[in-house]
């Protein structure tokens, strides 16, 4: 009796609010849905120091990532597009992020940032684990260049992330290197001087209360 009555959802978590120690609150699966909202938006990295944001998309057409490199007043130092074939997006991620570090190492970067908004590839980089063969050489690769760099990495919402977001997705016929903001797509030079700015953007999050 006791367990059908908790299948069949009847209890909810507000008829024992104040009373957990109540044994029937174990019956009360359903809980509300909650909506969050989040204000989060890019960060410059500290004088001395530069960020790269790198991000992929994955359509039914074409896997492709993005990326670009910026200082701490925001000024651009590269942007990057290129196409990795048809992977999965932990493997894209990863390529995605192993190009950027290809270019900083061209450009001699010395202090680094790294964010990505895959908490997938970071918990990766972080454990020190290898993965499928696909995306193993990557990571050694990755391990080994951010070491190089004394770099940080760490996760970011997407909403931070939006002007690598936005060159991940841009419709092009091959690979693509700038260090001239002017070359930028115009939705990517608007993203980044908003970011600049420090303008927020909000994240709606929903969950269980």
């Amino acid at each position: 009796m006791v367990e059908r009555l908790g299948r069949s959802n009847i209890f909810s978590i507000a008829h024992f609010k104040g009373d957990s120690e109540d044994p029937w609150d174990r019956l009360a699966t359903w809980r509300p849905q909650v909506t969050r909202h989040l204000v989060t938006s890019w960060l410059p990295p500290p004088e001395g120091v530069v960020k790269l944001n790198t991000d992929v998309s994955v359509t039914k057409r074409k896997v492709s990532g993005g990326g670009l490199l910026q200082d701490h007043e925001g000024r651009l130092i590269f942007a990057f597009y290129k196409e990795f074939g048809e992977v999965d997006v932990l493997t894209a991620e990863g390529r995605a992020l192993l190009q950027g570090l290809l270019f900083c190492n061209r450009v001699r970067v010395q202090r680094l940032l790294v964010e990505v908004d895959s908490t997938g590839l970071v918990q990766l980089l972080d454990s020190g684990s290898l993965a499928k063969w696909l995306l193993c050489n990557s990571l050694r690769q990755i391990r080994a260049l951010l070491q190089s760099f004394s770099a940080t990495t760490r996760h970011i919402f997407r909403e931070a992330n939006a002007a690598a977001d936005k060159l991940a997705t841009m419709d092009l016929q091959g690979d693509f290197y700038s260090t001239a903001f002017q070359q930028l797509p115009r939705e990517v030079r608007a993203t980044l001087l908003l970011d600049s700015r420090g303008t927020p953007f909000v994240r709606t999050q929903d969950g269980r209360e």
